[in-house]
């Protein structure tokens, strides 16, 4: 049966009597149940190092990092046989340059945090550490995608050499909650099909990521009203003219990513470390224990790169879906 403090209040008030601040609390906990599982808050899931391939072959030490890329010009043509003018062939190469910058965050507790941790049987210092290595992992994820202002890294999405194409209107609109299954499936033909034309046919889409509300409707859509299969289980079936093996979506980076802020978009690009990778000299490492006083800290640190693009023609935004 179930104990109610208000009924043990009303009885003792009845009787004349005066519950000050300490006996209200102590009914209260003596009352209440505490769960003896502890729960954490829920966070979503930081996909940039899923979608974005990471390199860590670069020195800690270094302040830039400078890649290079190669040409080929020239051309030729049917000469006679005592022809002097030939015409030449040649390479150029051109020298890229991004900074790379330190991430850090620190954890610590106090003694007295460590008397209550070791009374209450809880692990203190894994809980710290890892809020302290999502705290870094966090700005990881916000560097890859935004870039950082303040330090003149470009990110991602807001990369200039990246093309961009509008979708096209349907029937019903043009974002693809107005469109028809057959309209999108045309709209995702047409970004795989661009990355190949700009690219020369060079590159091959393999990876579309999407808004979660688009990505939704692809695998919850049937592809027509005479099949089971969604739109995302045709577009990605082994086999199709698509060249997609992978379809996706990001939360929250891709809601009004595009036309300053109004427009959700997609990106499609091949998902190859030489299209596109991320630069992390030094992965997130703990520093040893430093004491100050009473507290007891942590020092975190990595170094990041950013994100570098060499062929930005292997991409594309996709946007107004």
């Amino acid at each position: 049966m179930a104990i109610r403090f208000d009924a043990i209040r009303d009885f003792f008030q009845a009787i004349g009597h005066r519950f000050d601040a300490n006996e209200t609390i102590f009914f209260q906990r003596e009352l209440e149940n505490i769960e003896a599982k502890a729960y954490e808050f829920k966070e979503r899931e930081l996909k940039h190092r899923k979608f974005v391939p990471v390199s860590g072959r670069d020195n800690p030490g270094a302040e830039t990092i400078t890649y290079r890329m190669f040409g080929r010009v020239g051309m030729a043509r049917i000469v006679g046989n005592y022809a002097q003018d030939l015409p030449r062939a040649d390479v150029y190469g051109k020298e890229y340059t991004q900074a790379v910058k330190t991430v850090a965050t620190s954890c610590g507790w106090n003694t007295q945090e460590i008397r209550a941790a070791l009374m209450a049987n809880r692990p203190l210092d894994t809980m710290k550490m890892d809020a302290a290595r999502r705290a870094m992992n966090e700005e990881q994820d916000s560097i890859v995608w935004n870039g950082n202002d303040e330090y003149n890294i470009i990110g991602l999405l807001n990369n200039p050499n990246i093309p961009v194409l509008g979708c096209a209107t349907g029937i019903g609109g043009y974002t693809w909650v107005e469109k028809t299954p057959d309209e999108i499936i045309t709209d995702v033909q047409a970004m795989t099909t661009r990355v190949s034309i700009q690219s020369n046919g060079i590159h091959r889409a393999d990876t579309v990521l999407l808004p979660r509300a688009q990505y939704d409707i692809l695998s919850t859509y049937p592809r027509s009203t005479h099949s089971d299969m969604t739109i995302r289980e045709y577009l990605t079936k082994p086999g199709n003219s698509f060249g997609l093996t992978t379809i996706d979506c990001l939360e929250v980076e891709l809601d009004n990513a595009f036309t300053g802020g109004t427009e959700d978009g997609a990106i499609c690009y091949e998902r190859s470390p030489e299209v596109l990778e991320q630069r992390i000299p030094l992965e997130i490492q703990l520093l040893p224990v430093q004491a100050r006083g009473l507290e007891f800290l942590i020092p975190c640190e990595s170094r990041h790169g950013g994100v570098v693009v060499r062929y930005p023609l292997g991409m594309l935004f996709f946007t107004g879906i």
